[in-house]
């Protein structure tokens, strides 16, 4: 029986229609989202409620403190023995590389080197030295340099520490696995036209910040180091630096608004680029539940 996997760009009601499906043919779900695996990050990572996951069985949510560091392939081991023993796995989320790494598999990459590590994080605190370091990788590893974004620290220290240790770029080394063995699945991707996801996607952002965004912030930093990773993440660095008289919470929703769309683009990047993916307009979540269950049933 093939895998379901829920997909398309945020704020497209993904986490609704998987709950739906999972109800209707007494599935289990699984979250491919790489912060709704923390504990705590709620309201920025648009987790389901605990009311909602009480619906139905629910994996990988909730399972990680912030200091913990953890990547795609260890999410993958985490995640394929699940759908190993789930009669019905629904996989949902956003972060499309982990649900690669389970599907397809990933190379073994060279290992965390702690000490090339805190050279890195000692660059990177320095005046401008982010910013140098993007430029560093962006030399050595143009590819990388391209795909991830300056701000984002850990993915550029990650990409320059496998460079160093390995002398290769990471998008070599995150290439699915060629003799990997394939979980078959079926994919459908949720879709909305340009004008209704943007409208979409920033009612999603101002409704995060009138929940509370920035309160749920402010707990989470008396818990955790501001270097923890779950808060260089969408709306929760904004957030902090709100509380850091950084920005002010005006400036904070719309900078929110602009990672929000831009990252809503680069989902739909992904996903065209992938092979045998169901395209569903989620306008009408009705007939956008239909449509999918009518695919898992044909298919199946």
């Amino acid at each position: 029986m093939r895998v379901v996997v829920i997909a398309g760009p945020t704020g497209t009601g993904k986490s609704e229609l998987a709950v739906r499906l999972a109800e209707k043919l007494r599935g289990e779900i699984i979250n491919y989202d790489s912060i709704q695996l923390y504990r705590g990050f709620d309201i920025g990572s648009a987790k389901p409620s605990v009311a909602e996951r009480a619906r139905v069985p629910n994996h990988l949510f909730d399972t990680l403190e912030a200091d913990v560091e953890f990547n795609a392939a260890e999410y993958a081991r985490a995640a394929r023995p699940l759908i190993e023993k789930i009669a019905r796995p629904i996989l949902v989320g956003g972060t499309f590389f982990y649900l690669r790494a389970v599907l397809a598999g990933l190379p073994e990459m060279p290992a965390r080197d702690a000490a090339i590590r805190a050279r890195l994080r000692h660059i990177a605190s320095a005046s401008h030295g982010q910013e140098r370091l993007h430029r560093w990788l962006s030399k050595v590893d143009p590819k990388s340099g391209a795909a991830i974004a300056p701000g984002d620290r850990h993915r550029v220290e990650r990409a320059l520490e496998v460079w160093i240790v390995s002398g290769q770029p990471i998008s070599i080394w995150q290439r699915p696995t060629p003799m990997a063995e394939e979980i078959p699945s079926i994919k459908i991707a949720l879709a909305l036209d340009r004008q209704q996801l943007v409208k979409s996607l920033d009612a999603r952002v101002d409704a995060m910040y009138a929940a509370g965004l920035i309160e749920e912030t402010r707990r989470l930093l008396q818990r955790y180091p501001p270097t923890a990773r779950p808060f260089d993440a969408i709306g929760y660095r904004e957030a902090s630096a709100v509380i850091s008289d950084r920005l002010t919470e005006s400036q904070a929703i719309a900078e929110t608004r602009r990672r929000t769309r831009a990252y809503a683009k680069r989902q739909v990047t992904w996903l065209r680029a992938e092979r045998n993916v169901h395209w569903v307009d989620a306008a009408d979540r009705d007939a956008a539940f239909a449509t999918a269950l009518r695919l898992v049933e044909e298919e199946s």
